[in-house]
Formats: C-alpha cells, structure tokens, sequence
C-alpha cells in the first residue's frame, strides 16, 4: 500500500523512499554505508594552512570554474552553448559543493545528487576509477530537465577519491515529439526527450564509442549535439587537470583544507545573516498556466519557508498535484531554486559556495505535487516554470532580508519570467535547422531597495546571460532581425522602477519553411511577468505575436528598415499562447517577441517627479503611465507640471480613501496568539511596516503614520485597505480572459491611515488573501 503523507509536518514524511524511481533520488542519511569500500575517499588535510594560500587557491578553484566555462563555448558552435545557458561545480569527495560558476545558478546544483548516486549504486560495479567520466540526463536523478544534460567526473589524487567536477549545459535536441526538447503537448515522460540514467561514457580514460552512438541517435540534430558532448567532455577533463596540477602545486592536504574552509566560511556567514532576521515563516503563492496547450486553466504553487535561529525550512505545502501535461519539475529543481537564490542574495560575497548553504537548510516537499513531481510526469516542457519560481522566490527572500537594515542594501526584486522562442524548420538548401532564441534573455532586472532595476540587465538566473550578437543569429539560421530595442512600460512601476525589458523582430530569409515553438512559464503571458515588493507594481505580460503577410520586403527594396511592427502592413495579427507547438512562418511574416523588466519597489507616488520625467523623455515609461500610476504630469519639453502632479498625487491619495478594510473583503483574520512586550526599540521588519511596543504586547504597526495593522504573529494585511481590479490596469498590461477562464485580479494594499501602497499580489478572486509573513 503506498504511503500516503498530506503534510510536510506529517510524521510520516520521514519514511517516504527517495529512490530516484517513483519519488526522485535523494540520499539517504546513511548512503556512505552502501559505498563500495573498494572507493577510498582522501581525507587528509592540512590545518596550518596560512589566510594568503588559502585567498590564493580560493580564487584558483574560481578561476578553475570560468575556464572551465570558457571550454565548453570555444570548442561548441552551439549558440545556446554561446550565450552561456550551462554551469559547473567544484565538489568534495563526498559530493558538496564547494564553489559553482557564476552562469545558470540552478542548473548544476543536482550534481551532488548524481554523484551520490553515482557512489552509493556504481562504486562496486562499474566502479568508479581515475580517468572515467559519467553522463546524467534523468530529471528524477539530477538533471533539471532531459536536455540539461549532466557530465560529472571523479578526480583522483594518490589512488584516492580526491574530488568531483561536474557541469550540465542545455543540448538543443534529443529526441521526444517536437524538435528542440520542450514538446508542450507531451501527456507524460514517454513523449518527452529521452532519459539517460547515470552511464559510464569515458572508462578510465577511453571514450565509449558504443554509447556515444546511441546518445546521438536519439537527436535531430546528431553532429551538433555531438560537438556540444565533447565541449561538455573537454570541460570536465580540464577542470580534473587543473585540480590535480594544483594539488602537485599545494599538496591535496592544503588544497583539500581550502575547498572546506571555503565551506565553513560560507556556511557561517549564511548562519550569521539568518541569525539577524526575527524567526518568521514566509510564503510565495504562484500560478503555472496551461497544463496543455490550450487548457485555459491555471495552477496553484505554493513555497514556504520557516527561519529558526540559523536555520531555513522549505516545503511546498499549497501546492496543487501533479497533472498530465508539461507543467512542473523535479525534486532537484526544488532543491536547485532554494539554493540558488541563496546564492545570490545572501551568499553573493561568498563565490557562489551554495554548498554551505544547503548545510543550513532542510528540503521538505510533497512528491507528486507539481514542484516536486513523481515519475512518469511530462517534466521537459515545463523547464520555464523553474525560472517563474526561481524569480518569485527571489522576491521571498528579498523579504527576509528587508527585516536588517544592513542585508537589506543587497535586495534585489524579482525579475521577469522568461518566455522561450524555439525555431525548427528547413533553409533554402533543404539542411534542417532548430534553436532556441536567446533575445529572450534581453529582460530587465528587478528594483533595488535603492535604485532602479538595470535595464536589459538578463535574466537574474544567471549573472553572466548574454544575447549572441545580431549577426551570429543571421549567420547560423534563416532569420532576419529587423530590431532589437527597450521596450517601453515593460519594467514593473514603483518608488524604483524595474529595469526595461527587450522587444526583437524578425522573419524569415531564405527559408523553405519555419515553425515558432512557444514555451514561457507561470503567467508571464496571461497576466503579468515579474512580481513587485512593497507597493511595487508587477511588470507586465510578455509577448509572442506574428504578423503575416507583412510589406516588409517592399521597405528593403525601398531602402528602408523598419523602427518597429506599426509600421508594417500586414494580413494578420496573432498572439500566441504560452504554450504552443509550431505555428508557421513564411515569407513575410514577423515574429515580434516582448521579454519584460523586473517588478518595482516601494509605492510608485513616492518616486521623484524628475526621475519620472527623465524616464519619460528616455521613453522608458509612457507619458499616461507616468500620469495615471506615478501621478507626474510631463510636458511635451520633458519638464514636469508641478501642479498637475500635485493635484494628480491628490487624486490617487483620495481614490485609496474609498478602498474598504480587506477585512471587509475577505471576512475577519484569525486571531493568533499575543506576543507581549519585548521592551526592544522598534525594528523595521518590511518597507513601510514596523514591529514595535505598544502598551503591554508587541505589534506590527505602518512605519509611516504608526497606525496599527496587527499583532506581531498576525498577518498584517489584516489591517490594510485593499483595491482589486483587472490586472490590466498595468501599464502595457494585457487581458488575461484571452488565454484563461479563471478570474485573475490585481490586489494593491494600503495603509489605512496615510493611505501609502505597501503590497500587490495577483490571484485568483476566489482565493484569499495571499499570506506573505508570519513572525514566530
């Protein structure tokens, strides 16, 4: 009889078997046990070690991963390979990680599962020997979806296990029932790209020919996904090379001393942040759209994450099962988007060693739930909702950090969903060609608790994203780009805005024929992209749309090239869903894609009329999106109307005095228990919301007028007064009725006194109000 747990809290939870079959692989606290004793791990380590070696071979095994890095673009010609969607990982001998790349932050951090398993099934056969190399493609193991493909290689010193490096990069296609590997219309695993369990593909030292073979059988694209094998090879063996060349350098015992002293500085300063926040538990709801194409339908997805002392607790309770269709990932996703948004929030200073984190911090998911799905789920479409939960969780711990003034000056707002644009088709000579277009990497970073989000900054998942270069694209594939700009109102509006996003145009040349393969992840093409903090506005909706039949050959032959799809004719205008397989191009037709900037920070009226103003003339914010959500009034000169502005913010001010409670909205709040008096000064705990003393129990209370919003283990929204409209009053926001039946609505809140916004959340208007921290 299966086991049936409702809960993370359940005392069941415990017994559930990770096993990588069912369930995803998780190891056991007991795995060494089952290691063959033929594998000696090296242990030896050298406790003299001076601060200068060890800042020397800190910054070795740095360097060790970016050139590891820079091997796998130089020998690939794979464009995906050159705009950087890979990573790779220094790890212990036992599989922590010690230190990853500064490329796609959740990408590799299943190798320590693989090699795990790796250890705990294949140590006494095939066994595990100097010079082999293994590939992993099986999301239930550890790679983040099948053409995520993970190499991981042991690296040996004196005839002991001394470590592993390891990287996964994105292989264009390996089979599966649509080119490219994210088939939206796939029910389960069996139409998916194909899985690889862990195999042995180099055995000490000598490239298995046979198998080789049968990994590029499976591809449509067989001597590209061969090219990019080798540079994925070639990555591993160099890194092992100039681990072992250190070792010679150092010794193993000074080397192996720094790898677990970069561990224990990392997992102490991640410890010693943790230890500044009050204990809370703070939740991020989420929707993932269409679990098929053309469902019209909507997904609840739930993170929580409890902060005890110095350490973190995260589970998924809230979130709904698993269904058919390509709509959630693997436990090692789970995993890998905790990990790294630590990284880069609260452990940024620290080289990306996300292993110390992963010591501070407990995974408790559901299986078969749709951020930890169970085998045989369709898992290789529903790779966008990774990035859509990665962004949305960023935005969690950028509440985490708001609760220290001296954290909080490295927030960072959640940046936009990422929506996926794959071409497969013929060129004029009959080769077949396939990709995924990286302009969609061209998105705007999130606000800052001080400063704008960067426009164009690329995706926040991966610091070093870049767009190959217009004539790269043009040179591998049959496309012609007509532009590539900033897109105007594409960041989300606030006291700081989000950085500006991209719009790109291209259509075919020299092409017998081209299909648009679309794939973006939560709602960031119903109802918004990324999300905003404290009063900031979500940006809006991403866009696919095709215009046929256009004139734009008639512009080339006039000399001319178009500024933007206005100025084209056209015989018609599609918007596509998020989830689409194959929509034609011929000769004339233009794809526009529209990628977004991040969410805003702070309550927009609060932003500087001549901040506004600039934005205005630099067409950044549009002249009626600074009036009506901004409230500044700019002239045709750029100059700002000051009086306009001031009876414009006057207006906004008295539009909020007409809000009702949300308790009216949504029915009175349980009462929690009372936490008493602390006797401590009043702490800022969020931007506009302060813990204090008030008479004889501790409250939450508006840090601008002081009016009281709850206790301090209630739920501050409680006491707020809220608006709940279409989300299309976003400016350049779009109708979610188009793709979804379900009624989604945009909530701001505000303080009932001064009437400052302090919180937007998107929602079903049958859900409640979105819970976003709890104090303990």
């Amino acid at each position: 009889m299966a086991l049936e747990v409702r809960s993370p809290n359940d005392e069941a939870y415990d017994d559930i078997v990770w096993d990588g079959l069912v369930h995803s692989y998780r190891p056991a606290a007991d795995w060494k046990t089952r290691v063959s004793p033929e594998l000696r791990f090296a242990a030896d380590v050298d406790d003299d070690m001076d601060p200068v070696t060890f800042e020397v071979l800190r910054n070795r095994l740095w360097s060790i991963n970016l050139a590891h890095g820079d091997t796998l673009t130089r020998m690939s010609g794979s464009p995906v390979f050159q705009g950087l969607d890979f990573n790779m990982s220094v790890l212990t001998e036992d599989g922590e990680i010690v230190m990853s790349a500064p490329f796609i932050q959740y990408l590799n951090t299943g190798s320590p599962l693989v090699v795990r398993y790796l250890m705990e099934k294949f140590s006494g056969s095939p066994g595990i020997h100097d010079g082999d190399v293994f590939l992993a493609s099986d999301p239930w193991i550890g790679a983040s979806h099948q053409m995520d493909v993970c190499i991981a290689a042991p690296v040996f010193v004196g005839g002991e296990l001394f470590a592993w490096v390891s990287n996964a990069a994105q292989q264009y296609d390996l089979g599966g029932i649509v080119p490219g590997g994210w088939p939206q219309n796939a029910p389960d695993i069996f139409s998916d790209p194909i899985v690889f369990r862990p195999f042995k593909l180099i055995e000490r030292g000598v490239l298995r020919d046979d198998l080789e073979q049968m990994y590029r059988r499976q591809s449509r694209m067989p001597d590209m996904v061969a090219l990019d094998l080798r540079a994925q090879l070639a990555g591993c063996r160099f890194a092992a090379r100039r681990l072992k060349e250190t070792c010679e350098e150092f010794g193993a015992a000074t080397v192996k001393a720094a790898m677990r002293r970069i561990m224990d500085n990392a997992q102490a300063a991640f410890a010693r942040k943790l230890e500044r926040i009050p204990d809370c538990t703070l939740s991020e709801v989420l929707y993932f759209d269409e679990k098929l194409p053309g469902d019209r339908t909507t997904h609840r997805v739930q993170f929580n994450v409890t902060k005890r002392g110095s350490r973190l607790i995260v589970d998924n309770e809230g979130t709904e099962e698993q269904s058919e269709g390509p709509n959630g990932f693997t436990f090692m996703n789970f995993m890998g988007i905790v990990l790294g948004v630590s990284g880069l929030t609260l452990l940024h200073e620290h080289t990306f060693s996300i292993g110390g984190a992963d010591r501070q911090i407990d995974f408790r998911p559901l299986p078969g739930t749709l951020t930890c799905c169970d085998y045989p789920a369709a898992v290789s479409g529903g790779v966008l909702n990774i990035i859509s939960a990665f962004e949305r969780l960023q935005n969690l711990f950028a509440r985490i950090m708001a609760c220290d003034p001296e954290v909080k000056q490295d927030l960072v707002v959640s940046g936009p969903d990422h929506p996926l644009l794959v071409l497969a088709g013929m060129d004029d000579r009959g080769n077949y060609f396939g990709t995924a277009m990286l302009e969609g990497a061209g998105a705007g970073g999130g606000a800052r608790a001080h400063a704008d989000g960067v426009d164009s900054a690329g995706l926040s998942i991966d610091p070093l994203i870049r767009m190959p270069n217009v004539e790269e694209t043009e040179q591998f594939y049959p496309l012609l780009i007509l532009y590539r700009k900033e897109a105007r109102d594409s960041g989300g509006a606030g006291r700081w805005r989000g950085g500006a996003g991209m719009e790109v145009a291209f259509t075919p040349y020299r092409a017998l024929g081209i299909e648009a393969i679309t794939n973006a992840g939560g709602q960031g093409i119903s109802t918004n992209q990324g999300m905003g903090l404290f009063g900031g506005y979500p940006s809006p909706t991403a866009h696919y749309q095709v215009f046929t039949g256009t004139d734009v050959a008639a512009r080339w032959q006039d000399g001319r090239m178009p500024r933007g799809v206005a100025e084209l004719s056209r015989a018609e205008h599609l918007r596509l869903r998020a989830k689409s397989n194959g929509t034609p191009l011929t000769s004339g037709d233009v794809l526009m894609l529209v990628v977004c900037g991040g969410g805003g920070y702070g309550d927009p009226v609060e932003r500087e009329p001549a901040l506004v103003a600039r934005d205005v003339v630099g067409d950044y914010v549009s002249r009626a999106a600074a009036l009506d959500v901004y409230g500044v009034a700019v002239r045709d000169d750029g100059t700002v109307d000051e009086a306009a502005t001031a009876a414009r913010r006057a207006e906004i001010e008295a539009e909020r005095r007409t809000w009702p409670r949300a308790a009216d909205r949504f029915g009175p709040w349980p009462e929690p228990p009372s936490a008493p008096a602390t006797g401590e000064p009043p702490r800022e705990v969020h931007e506009y919301v302060t813990a204090r003393d008030d008479g004889g129990r501790r409250v939450l209370a508006c840090s601008r007028c002081e009016t009281v919003l709850a206790g301090y283990r209630g739920d501050y929204k409680a006491g707020l007064c809220i608006s709940e409209t279409s989300v299309e009053i976003i400016p350049r926001g779009g109708d979610p009725r188009d793709f979804l039946d379900e009624d989604m609505v945009l909530r701001r809140y505000c303080c009932p006194g001064c009437r400052t916004l302090m919180t937007c959340e998107v929602a079903r208007r049958s859900e409640p109000a979105l819970e976003e921290i709890r104090f303990l």
